[in-house]
């Protein structure tokens, strides 16, 4: 071992014993439950994660429940028994559960396939994507009524653009997004593009939008990420800085797209950022997510080939600092809040990666699947969630049906919870007791 990783290992070693917090950290008092989608049996799971036990198991009636999403609104973000949303990929619905009770109260009928969900906080309203067909629908929150519906209904997918090995696949939309309290975007993936849409509510309560504008991207775009980051918000006059993924397509080299929101005009493209990894073509890599650290500075953004890219977004224009290399299928990153470590999941690999966000060195791979062949996702989406003393890591395993707490200092799997199924994504509750 060379000095510089040395150095990573102890810093990460000593804060994590110190006791600081994870991303999902939370006190003696508070306990921790995840609701995680079962895309196989169509359910979804509860699990009390302190104790690693199954609770429960909510069937939905519909096909392919691939999400369960709480609903945090300014109004209900300290909830301790929150709604939430189950995203039915293979249905035209979306099902409500109280958490108080973990039974379905109510499904939400839609004009297409929901892909997953974004919530405005201070509205409670909620944009909904579809997987099927390149469209959009708003939800109050309160009433779980559909409001509103825009987009192109008619079923598609990006067949001719794009890659079929990435998170988005050949799913016709991207992830919702909005862009503040009445403009969201919906991204079209076949035809490369991000319509932005006016909300607008008038004097007699009706609902009405208006089409702002459409941006046209080199690959199918994955998402957008919020203006507001570790609460450092990048805005001057009446536009605001947004960032994305175009995840790439055979001839064309995954990127990270800066993009300017006017209030008259939408969206435009500020800077594009192509990744490209040496020995790899544009058809072999693929990106379908970025993280920004806490740093306000620094973007991690992994691809389909194992390569990690650090990115410094503060720079004009925005530059890779350095690579390091992670495992197939490199997506999410999550970082601990409160010291220098965050964990790299390899959607298709048998390890997670751990970083030092000081130094942006790989500390460790640790093997966390038992897959001995892959064939799917291997390691879920998020959520994901750290122990209150930084020690720990619990991760969903999609194609293993199991839920595995890892030991960050000892480096291994030191608990697993068998439930079946392929758990796909989810949500960890923390309640104070």
């Amino acid at each position: 071992m060379n000095k510089l990783k040395e150095l990573s290992l102890s810093i990460v070693t000593s804060l994590v014993l110190a006791g600081c917090g994870g991303a999902t950290s939370h006190n003696a008092t508070t306990s921790t439950k995840a609701y995680y989608g079962d895309k196989l049996n169509n359910r979804i799971i509860v699990v009390d994660v302190d104790n690693m036990k199954l609770l429960d198991s909510i069937s939905t009636g519909h096909q392919v429940s691939y999400a369960a999403e709480v609903i945090k609104t300014k109004a209900t973000k300290h909830s301790t028994n929150p709604k939430i949303y189950v995203d039915n990929r293979g249905s035209n619905y979306i099902d409500v559960i109280d958490s108080a009770t973990n039974s379905i109260t109510k499904s939400i009928a839609l004009a297409f396939y929901p892909r997953s969900i974004a919530v405005q906080q201070k509205t409670g309203l909620v944009a909904v994507s579809g997987t099927n067909k390149a469209m959009v629908s708003i939800i109050d929150s309160v009433t779980d009524a559909v409001i509103a519906t825009v987009g192109k209904n008619v079923v598609t997918q990006p067949t001719t653009s794009g890659h079929s090995y990435v998170s988005s696949g050949t799913l016709a939309s991207g992830h919702p997004h909005w862009l503040d309290e009445n403009h969201f975007v919906v991204i079209d993936r076949q035809n490369k593009k991000i319509d932005t849409y006016k909300l607008t509510k008038s004097i007699n309560g009706t609902w009405s939008t208006a089409l702002l504008n459409s941006l046209t991207t080199s690959s199918p775009v994955h998402n957008l990420i919020p203006p507001e980051v570790h609460g450092k918000k990048h805005s001057h006059a009446n536009s605001t800085i947004f960032y994305a993924t175009a995840e790439g397509s055979t001839g064309i080299y995954p990127s990270i797209l800066k993009l300017t929101f006017n209030l008259v005009t939408g969206l435009t493209l500020t800077e594009e950022l192509p990744l490209k990894a040496n020995g790899f073509t544009a058809a072999e890599m693929g990106i379908h997510h970025l993280n920004f650290l806490k740093d306000q500075k620094t973007i991690y953004a992994g691809s389909h080939e194992g390569t990690l890219f650090i990115v410094d977004y503060t720079k004009v224009p925005m530059r890779i600092v350095k690579t390091e290399k992670a495992g197939i299928g490199a997506g999410h990153a999550d970082e601990m809040k409160h010291n220098n470590l965050a964990i790299i999941i390899n959607h298709k690999d048998t390890f997670i990666t751990v970083m030092n966000t000081l130094t942006h060195t790989k500390i460790a791979d640790i093997k966390v699947s038992n897959l001995t062949t892959i064939t799917g996702q291997t390691q879920s989406h998020p959520q994901y969630h750290f122990s209150k003393d930084g020690r720990y890591f619990y991760l969903f395993l999609t194609a293993e049906g199991a839920l595995v707490k890892v030991d960050l200092t000892m480096k291994q799997v030191v608990q697993r919870l068998e439930i079946g199924g392929e758990l796909a994504m989810g949500s960890f509750v923390s309640n104070k007791n």
